[in-house]
């Protein structure tokens, strides 16, 4: 190569550069909302959000009194597999750059509780089947850049991961091996004899997880953290307990906002399907936990970032309790009552799912990758030098280029996060850009829950998603909620919506009976007027494209969490991109249209059209997406992804038509992916150690990882 190439190569990369630093916001063409300024930024400039009790005002300083006992305690209650019924842990479905890669026992049947075979060419379809790259796509097309081509396979299945088998909860005082009978049986068997759960979406990243407003695909893990449930103000009765000066206990509410990751982490914990499906409680699983040393029967690696000074002299497990780590984590007055309930639990039982959420949360908000050759690049993008112009290839840059331009992908990935179910988090710290409205397909504008989106994967009568109600009966679209606010009613959710905030405003022709209120919105960026509906009957009638939405995921890391989408429904990087490019899976226009109930009500995003990439440009957008977004740390397990050993459930041993049963106790044997100890210092580098999992074995250009 010679010299005077290469010296034009960084003359167009610092053209590119100077051009990039100062891109307006409306280059993308955005009909979901403007491109945030933040867009650009390094995640290094994204402050975690600030975690405050509503009620009280306090911090979290109020109820963790040290730190790093706290994110110490997380770590131990994430990677234990003493935690599950019978050998699940967190990290057993978020292992692998906070994602799950296994391929064996990962299908779920959906709606009709029936294994549907995606065609005859794909046989074995069920239990104990172990996916391989023909598998998927799910749906797939006898032309994959025609959405209107002949079907070649589908199915309403999805991607998740394994959890329960037997359903005996172990190491329970005074109950010990409870039988939990709530189960399938006959739906999750092969030949005669059980098998694993397994989830019914595909496992998302803990990863970065922390910026998140909502957590689980249908944002269910509330914003507020309640101190026992998932569900936040939802939950009326949710209250733990304080221990007074005089010695007394009195039950107190808590509202901890921007704790999504605390309310996601009590949910699994009790799910029949995922860990623990004997307890009846967070009280039961303290009292099983609370003597344990925690990781017991697992090693950790003498260089731990985390455990490190708490490791046992052997490495298995560590040297205190979880009730001593809890007492040196947690204030006292939530923990050192020694009264009893009238079932004989003590405080530190009854507060369990307080301290396991708060813990949780302490340790997952470690979890921030942020050392991406974009961050390199972005992040010192207004200082020019060959380092900083040499972070990304040629070809990423273009990819950079197509992803906030031509191909859209902004649009729903905004900000540092790459998500804009988060990036309300970090422009201006406030929640009343949580419902938008935008121009659809049809013509005709609906509200929606912005960093939640209908892209037509699977059709809506496959999963409701957001469109669906937590289990007191709200919906868990904010949006819905919005209506019934509109109309008089009291929501659960504390949040505010700023009409002047919507990218397409209400108008007056929209309200026949002129019956709005103005809304003046000069200290907006915009100085005009809107106005807001009032009359009842109008309000009812407003479009809502909410069934069937599920949350935008951060596309950092990407290239090592595959398979794709909620329903787990592609294999590699470039299905994805081959996904978008023929504007989905939909079939046909409104009429035929399976991503919504009817005419002209499509809740499909309107950005879901064909975007007429050239095969070059989506191999452009490909290599953006798999080595500019992809943290070195995260790949090869360096702090702060390192980890304690874990045997994860992979399957059973056999295959989807007979499985090997030794003890004759009805239960297929399980299989396991063992997990060495990792230290702070990652994987041995020996060997070429990082790979990814998106249908290449591993990453070709790591140098530009470092």
């Amino acid at each position: 190569m010679s010299r005077i190439y290469i010296l034009k190569h960084r003359y167009l990369i610092f053209c590119f550069l100077i051009v990039l630093s100062s891109v307006d916001v409306t280059m993308a063409n955005n009909s979901l909302g403007l491109v945030p300024k933040s867009s650009l930024l390094s995640l290094k400039d994204v402050p975690i959000p600030l975690v405050q009790d509503r009620i009280t005002g306090q911090g979290l300083n109020a109820y963790i009194r040290n730190q790093t006992v706290a994110v110490a305690l997380g770590k131990a209650l994430f990677w234990d597999s003493n935690v599950g019924s019978d050998g699940i842990a967190c990290a057993s479905c978020h292992f692998h750059a906070g994602a799950d890669n296994r391929t064996k026992n990962q299908l779920h049947p959906k709606k009709n509780n029936e294994f549907n075979q995606p065609s005859a060419l794909i046989p074995g379809w069920g239990p104990n089947y172990d996916l391989n790259l023909n598998d998927l796509p799910l749906h797939q097309l006898a032309n994959a850049s025609d959405r209107n081509s002949m079907i070649i396979a589908t199915t309403d299945d999805v991607i998740g991961s394994s959890g329960s088998q037997s359903g005996i909860q172990t190491n329970l005082v005074p109950r010990v091996g409870v039988e939990c009978n709530d189960r399938e049986i006959d739906l999750y068997h092969v030949n005669g004899k059980l098998t694993r759960l397994t989830t019914d979406r595909n496992a998302p990243t803990v990863i970065n997880a922390v910026f998140n407003f909502r957590n689980f695909w249908d944002g269910r893990a509330n914003n507020i953290f309640n101190g026992v449930t998932s569900f936040g103000r939802r939950d009326s009765k949710a209250q733990i307990v304080e221990k007074q000066l005089d010695g007394s206990e009195k039950l107190i509410r808590i509202e901890l906002k921007n704790a999504s990751l605390a309310s996601q982490a009590v949910g699994p914990a009790l799910s029949i399907v995922e860990m623990t499906c004997a307890l009846k409680g967070f009280k039961e699983l303290g009292r099983k936990l609370l003597l344990l040393r925690p990781l017991m029967n697992q090693q950790i690696h003498v260089n731990d970032s985390v455990l490190e000074g708490f490791r046992s002299p052997t490495g298995q497990g560590l040297i205190y309790t979880y009730g001593q780590l809890i007492k040196s984590a947690f204030d006292r007055k939530y923990w050192s009552s020694t009264k009893r309930d009238s079932e004989g639990y003590t405080q530190l039982e009854r507060n369990f799912s307080f301290f396991w959420g708060l813990a949780l949360q302490a340790y997952q908000s470690t979890l921030i990758s942020d050392e991406t050759p974009y961050d390199k690049f972005i992040g010192d993008r207004r200082t020019v030098s060959i380092a900083i112009l040499d972070a990304l290839s040629y070809q990423e840059q273009r990819g950079l280029a197509l992803f906030m331009g031509k191909g859209r992908c902004i649009n729903c990935h905004k900000g540092a996060e790459f998500t804009s179910a988060a990036t309300l988090l970090q422009s201006e710290n406030n929640e009343e850009g949580l419902v938008e409205r935008m121009l659809m397909g049809n013509g005709i504008s609906a509200l929606y829950d912005n960093g939640f989106y209908n892209i037509g994967v699977t059709p809506t009568i496959h999963d409701l998603g957001l469109g669906g109600k937590d289990p007191f009966g709200y919906p868990l679209s904010l949006t819905r909620q919005y209506i019934e606010q509109l109309l008089g009613s009291t929501i659960p959710d504390v949040f505010q919506v700023d009409e002047c905030q919507f990218e397409n405003l209400f108008q007056n022709s929209e309200f026949l009976s002129g019956n709005y209120q103005l809304v003046e919105c000069a200290d907006h960026s915009r100085s005009i007027t809107t106005i807001k509906p009032i009359d009842p009957s109008e309000i009812k009638q407003l479009r809502v494209a909410i069934d069937g939405s599920f949350k935008v995921p951060t596309l950092r890391n990407i290239a090592l969490t595959a398979p794709y989408f909620h329903n787990g429904g592609t294999a590699t990087l470039e299905q994805v991109v081959e996904f978008y490019n023929r504007g989905g899976n939909r079939r046909g226009d409104d009429v035929s249209d399976t991503t919504g109930y009817g005419v002209n009500n499509s809740n499909l995003d309107p950005d879901i059209t064909e975007l007429e990439l050239t095969t070059e440009e989506q191999a452009d957008l490909v290599a953006f997406l798999r080595y500019s977004l992809t943290d070195r740390r995260v790949a090869c397990e360096l702090a702060p992804f390192d980890h304690p050993s874990l045997s994860i459930p992979h399957g059973h041993k056999g295959n989807y038509k007979v499985v090997e049963d030794i003890n004759d106790d009805g239960k297929a044997d399980d299989s396991f992916l063992v997990l060495p100890a990792i230290g702070k210092d990652g994987l041995p580098a020996s060997g070429y150690p990082c790979y990814i999992n998106d249908g290449h074995d591993q990453l070709s250009r790591l140098k530009n990882l470092s």
